[in-house]
């Protein structure tokens, strides 16, 4: 199936706080609240910790896509490259992708987002910690070099 090319359009300044707004008080703190939940948890089974790791995968896999996807899919997706001009500039200053961020957006649409038979080997144990970790450190590099139209008094 090809897909339709995105015809994208340049954001307002605006609209770029406003996602930037939602991105810190939203995203980020659903990940690292689970994350510290799930580092916590002691039984590591059951649903209610079943929910809770999709749910962590969910806000971990949608900043990683944030911040290292290229090309919008569709019309209204947010990507770190929207804040920066040129949109190239943000692939220039981002860190390379690490092994395990791009081991965790592959696993994630394996046992996640698609019904795979990779599903039926060994249960995956999480490395929550490490995962947030690495998403922190290139969420303060995002951060770091916004440019000034943006408030950079809060970190991300």
């Amino acid at each position: 199936m090809k897909r339709k090319k995105c015809n994208c359009k340049r954001r307002t300044t605006e609209e770029l706080q406003r996602i930037l707004s939602n991105l810190k008080k939203y995203e980020v703190w659903m990940m690292w609240s689970l994350t510290h939940i799930l580092a916590a948890d002691n039984q590591g089974q059951g649903v209610i910790h079943n929910a809770l790791v999709e749910s962590f995968l969910i806000h971990a896999r949608l900043l990683i896509e944030f911040l290292y996807r290229d090309t919008q899919m569709k019309d209204d997706d947010a990507l770190a490259k929207d804040f920066f001009s040129p949109a190239t500039k943000w692939q220039g200053i981002r860190p390379v992708k690490s092994r395990l961020l791009e081991e965790t957006t592959q696993a994630a649409n394996k046992h996640l987002v698609h019904l795979t038979y990779t599903r039926l080997q060994k249960k995956k144990r999480w490395p929550y910690i490490e995962i947030a970790n690495d998403i922190k450190a290139v969420l303060q590099v995002f951060h770091e070099n916004l440019p000034d139209d943006f408030n950079k008094e809060s970190n991300v």
